[in-house]
């Protein structure tokens, strides 16, 4: 039975108000065991704000939530020096102090699957943390030295074809596997201009087999030297190019030639069933039609643009490389609309099952 950490995330955002809704929405009720984890005013003040019930029950590990409540850890803020919708530090630091708390738990066994509603970059580092972002103060605290993150969105866009209130009820029906697009990135965040002296053939074939990897433990198939396999070929990982046209036989650029297609070769040495290099202005296409299981791109917003614009109403970040499982939906803290209650829960309760589908299937392993 997975147990979840689960974070309500930057006080000042939408993070504890989608939290609540999607705890309160999800049509299977909350995960079998979790543990929220914040400041329990904030968590009555997002209820409030979202029109939701679900009183704090005090509690220090995750179990199961009764009729009574949710399971809570209440851990009040050294000062609340912050207000609602407005970046704080002091927000930040509780923020970071929460999600620690749940990256301990899971290091000491006690969690299976760290969950976090939105945090805020700039709000933790003007607190004081040296940390990049949350995925690096989390590999901080586990003591990971190399760490990933991928984006997963349901495998046909619903943005378009169905109402935001059936989201949750697709996903309880189809938590993981081939209804759902895994995307990974060879490079992230970092400046466009230095994308291309960053590729290497080991980066690019290492990140295939992240996908691949990712891809076939979310259906929980698990296979000798970690990558699983999803039928005869397994997953079908999709590879974009760096140039227009896929660099026109080199006409428009040699990093196809040079990079991808080796590593492509490579990774299909292995058994991963990978092609490519696709023109990175097809290959999503190809992917919402159900022709791929994984993409993999080479920058950023060649990933990031497609995906938001396919599935970002159930959009999920996985955290890959660290000793427990860690989710967070892709979108940001919106302050812009926190302390409303207009904010979609869908990717919050999308977070929720993905981690809890893969904090299962790791248990299993």
């Amino acid at each position: 039975m997975a147990r979840l950490a689960v974070v309500i995330g930057d006080p000042t955002g939408i993070g504890p108000e989608v939290l609540a809704r999607a705890l309160v929405a999800s049509p299977r009720g909350a995960p079998a065991e979790l543990l929220v984890i914040g400041d329990a005013q904030t968590w009555e003040e997002a209820q409030r704000g979202a029109g939701v019930r679900l009183p704090p029950v005090p509690a220090e590990r995750p179990r199961a939530a009764g009729s009574e409540g949710v399971p809570f850890l209440d851990l009040p803020p050294e000062e609340r020096d912050w207000r609602t919708g407005e970046m704080s530090p002091a927000a930040g630091r509780a923020a970071a102090r929460w999600l620690e708390h749940a990256v301990r738990l899971a290091l000491a066994g006690d969690a299976d699957a760290v969950v976090f509603a939105p945090l805020n970059k700039q709000a933790i580092m003007r607190a004081g943390y040296a940390a990049r972002d949350e995925y690096d103060l989390c590999a901080a605290l586990a003591g990971v030295a190399e760490h990933d993150e991928m984006n997963v969105i349901p495998a046909r866009s619903t943005c378009c074809e169905a109402s935001r209130s059936t989201a949750l009820a697709d996903t309880a029906a189809h938590p993981a596997g081939r209804d759902l697009l895994w995307v990974a990135r060879v490079t992230s965040h970092v400046p466009l201009r230095e994308v291309t002296g960053l590729l290497t053939v080991e980066r690019v074939l290492r990140t295939i087999r992240l996908a691949h990897g990712v891809a076939s433990a979310a259906a929980g198939a698990p296979g000798a030297g970690g990558h699983a396999r999803r039928g005869a070929a397994g997953p079908r990982v999709g590879v974009a190019a760096l140039n227009p046209h896929a660099g026109e036989g080199g006409l428009a650029g040699d990093e196809e030639t040079r990079i991808i297609r080796p590593a492509i070769e490579a990774a299909a040495a292995e058994g991963i069933n990978a092609s490519g290099p696709h023109p990175a202005d097809h290959i999503f296409r190809r992917a919402r039609a159900g022709d791929l299981d994984a993409v993999v791109s080479m920058y950023h917003d060649q990933a990031q643009i497609a995906t938001k614009l396919l599935g970002f109403e159930r959009g999920v970040s996985v955290g890959v490389g660290y000793p427990f499982v860690l989710v967070t939906p892709s979108h940001g803290t919106a302050f812009d609309i926190a302390g409303r209650g207009i904010a979609d829960p869908g990717p919050m309760g999308q977070a929720l099952l993905i981690a809890e589908r893969l904090a299962s299937v790791r248990a299993k392993w």
